[in-house]
């Protein structure tokens, strides 16, 4: 039954924020989608601006719906559904354009089809009726301070309160009244959430939490958070979990992470994966799982970055720790290892050099590397001075460090000598580790790492007071921590994505047979070179990855070409080009995907680019992000489809004294180009302030200003658009120059 909604988009709602199931959320986005495409056909849709609404806060971002349906965030989709619903009569649009920054442009607000408050009023009518995006709407009213500025809000908050004149008499004596107000305001937005939580909106538990974290109400806030839980909310299984674990009741704090993990919740996957992996955790009365811990890890490093989660470098050192101490003989895949020692969210972590060194200086899963290797030994070095000893580390980088002596890689001739020294000290990390019954994972016995610094020592012997090769050797060698057999080629890695995760693990020892039949079952296959990049001349060149990603019709897929391009809009052969991380991508039929992907694969052959491929900057388009500022609001002009006419309502805006001033300039203030600074000037003229950034011969920042007065709107904008799109200057003559500085 619907409240406020048309029954068909009630349905669609609930799929997506009545539960927490990823798949049933993506089906009622679709048919949401669906709706938005027969609108486009022009076809009439009942109710069709709450569609767009509803939309526009799935692209809004996670914050706005539950991270883990992974649900794709589009700024600029975003704000064009939400002025679409806007447009199109939806009131819950309008209020939700007040909590959205930078919803509420010039443009919109000229163009509401009611006022705020009639939305308000339409929305809480439909809270009232039991509706539970409406109650949602309301409680956010007043638990953001909306109420201020709509009059049907501020009566609501008031029912029942002494006249304005009494309360300002007290307000004169004490602060009490404000703070009892206060208590009201936040006790309307309690009772709104809970009517929406109790209606079905998983999300309120959120807001309702924090509502009695501000009041300091624990025992208020641990009840929510159970009852979140309970309601399928993964953020409140994690809140639970770590609740049951301060207090010692570890199988219950388990059982909740484990619901956590099972819809990829990172912080759940790290505490799951906490237990399996270290006993200590449980005073052991969890099991060891080394290979669900290993699991769990991986998956938290690679999930989605939540709003109270940022432990993906610890997450990503302990796998890699898991899989390179081999504990169980089967967790080494030194693909993955070498791929999670990319991870950007590990870079600052000292504690990567050791295991850096040792994949560069082996080849382990990784091409050929010796200087970066050498590199790394030095910075795991200067590591071991600084904070002393962590065995198994120390092992790995001393064992790097004598290979890069024995082979000459650091003294141009080999030194045995010293290559033996760093094998001794690596045996002696090692065997510290094996005779230790505090270990790392807490089992309370030493674990039984392989030695293999002891076989490399096996090469040599001392004779007259320096080491050699014994007879018949020419090299030290190991049978410990082997590579899989090596695929394939070109320095090609094959990433194989999980089906509930956003991203995945590198490996290279999957042939083509394998990929094939994975590829019935997964969304992505993607190949990373990170050697011998390929490029296609004059079009894209440093070619870093392929992908082919299934459509959602599965009989379909895109192909994305991931690489660089050079910017070569400006002509001085002195200045470097600006290099732009570019993707082409062509949708086609899994067939013909499978036939590029295979002809890369055999043949290291790119794809002809023609007119049917499309063309997507990664990082900023160029030439420069502008921005328009309207007093303290600040809209990102390239997030909007109609930013031309949101400039020429700001004009106007400040031409009638809606704003005190705008501007339109670079998002950067720093960043060359040309800023425009407007506002009331005398009588009906605009004071008009220009400044040009430009770079001189010796690399420095030299700002140019220029003001005038006019009062046509016309022509300002002109030269507004003339400068942001083609970086063109207005004829300077009748504009009177500012003294020139340098940043």
């Amino acid at each position: 039954m619907s409240f406020y909604f048309t029954d068909q988009i009630q349905q669609s709602f609930n799929k997506i924020f009545h539960q927490c199931n990823k798949d049933i959320a993506w089906e009622g986005k679709a048919e949401l989608d669906a709706l938005v495409k027969l609108d486009e056909e022009g076809q009439k849709i009942p109710g069709i601006g709450d569609v767009y609404a509803i939309l526009a806060r799935v692209y809004s971002g996670p914050q706005f719906t539950w991270i883990e349906a992974g649900f794709p965030e589009d700024d600029t989709k975003a704000y064009s559904y939400l002025h679409t619903a806007i447009r199109k009569g939806s009131a819950i649009a309008i209020l939700q354009a007040m909590r959205t920054s930078g919803a509420l442009t010039p443009t919109i607000e000229k163009e509401l089809p009611m006022t705020k408050d009639q939305a308000f009023q339409r929305v809480y009518e439909g809270a009232q009726k039991g509706c539970s995006y409406c109650a949602y709407a309301i409680a956010n009213v007043f638990q953001w301070g909306d109420y201020h500025i709509l009059p049907s809000a501020q009566k609501v908050a008031n029912e029942g309160e002494p006249s304005a004149f009494i309360r300002f008499l007290k307000g004169l004596f004490a602060q009490a009244d404000q703070r009892r107000f206060a208590n009201k305001v936040t006790a309307i937005a309690q009772q709104w959430l809970r009517k929406s939580a109790e209606a079905g909106l998983v999300i309120a538990y959120r807001n309702l939490r924090i509502t009695y974290i501000e009041q300091n109400n624990s025992a208020m806030e641990e009840q929510v958070i159970f009852e979140g839980a309970a309601a399928g909310l993964p953020l409140m299984m994690y809140l639970a979990g770590d609740i049951c674990k301060s207090r010692g009741e570890h199988e219950r704090a388990l059982e909740y992470f484990e619901r956590g993990a099972a819809m990829n919740n990172g912080m759940c996957l790290r505490e799951a994966a906490e237990y399996y992996a270290k006993p200590c955790e449980s005073n052991k009365r969890i099991p060891q799982n080394i290979q669900k811990a290993l699991r769990y890890y991986e998956r938290a490093a690679i999930s989605p970055d939540y709003l109270d989660f940022n432990d993906h470098a610890y997450v990503t050192m302990q796998a890699i720790i898991l899989r390179t101490l081999n504990i169980d003989g089967q967790s080494q895949d030194w693909s993955r290892i070498a791929h999670l020692l990319q991870q950007p969210a590990i870079y600052t972590l000292d504690a990567i050099w050791p295991y850096l060194a040792y994949v560069f200086t082996f080849k382990k899963g990784n091409s050929p590397a010796v200087r970066t290797a050498i590199e790394c030994v030095n910075q795991a070095s200067k590591c071991f001075d600084r904070y002393g000893s962590y065995d198994y580390a120390d092992h790995l980088w001393q064992l790097a460090a004598g290979y890069c002596y024995e082979i000459g890689a650091i003294t141009k001739e080999p030194d045995l000598d010293q290559a033996v020294t760093f094998y001794e000290h690596a045996r002696e990390s090692i065997r510290r580790l094996n005779t230790r019954n505090d270990n790392w994972l807490g089992t309370g016995e030493p674990l039984v790492i392989p030695d293999e610094a002891s076989e490399r020592l096996e090469a040599f012997e001392l004779v007259d007071g320096h080491y050699q090769y014994k007879e018949g050797i020419t090299q030290s060698s190991t049978t410990c921590n082997p590579m899989p057999p090596a695929w394939p080629q070109n320095s090609v890695d094959v990433l194989e994505i999980f089906e509930d995760s956003t991203t995945g693990w590198r490996t290279n020892k999957y042939d083509w047979n394998f990929i094939q039949r994975e590829w019935d079952t997964q969304k992505y296959l993607s190949f990373i070179i990170y050697d011998n990049r390929q490029s296609i001349e004059n079009i894209i060149y440093d070619v870093y990855s392929i992908v082919m990603f299934h459509n959602e019709d599965k009989n379909s897929c895109t192909i994305y070409l991931y690489g660089y391009i050079e910017d070569t809009s400006r002509q001085d052969e002195n200045v470097e080009p600006t290099v732009y991380e570019i993707r082409y991508f062509k949708e086609m039929s899994i067939p013909q995907g499978l036939a590029l992907i295979k002809n890369f694969y055999d043949n290291a052959t790119l794809p002809v680019i023609d007119e049917r491929w499309e063309r997507q900057y990664k990082n900023t388009t160029p030439p420069r992000e502008y921005v328009l500022t309207c007093d303290n609001d600040i809209f990102y002009l390239n997030q909007y489809e109609l930013s031309n006419q949101m400039i020429k309502d700001a004009l106007e805006g400040v031409a009638n004294g809606k704003y005190d001033i705008i501007a339109v300039r670079p998002s950067n203030l720093d960043d060359q180009g040309i800023s425009y600074f407007i506002e009331r000037g005398k009588g009906k003229n605009l004071h008009i302030s220009l400044y040009i950034t430009i770079e001189d011969d010796v690399e420095e920042d030299i700002v140019y200003g220029f003001k005038r007065e006019s009062s046509n709107l016309t022509s300002i904008n002109y030269w507004i658009q003339e400068s942001i799109t083609s970086n063109k200057l207005p004829d300077l003559s009748d504009w009177e120059e500012v003294k020139k500085k340098q940043n």
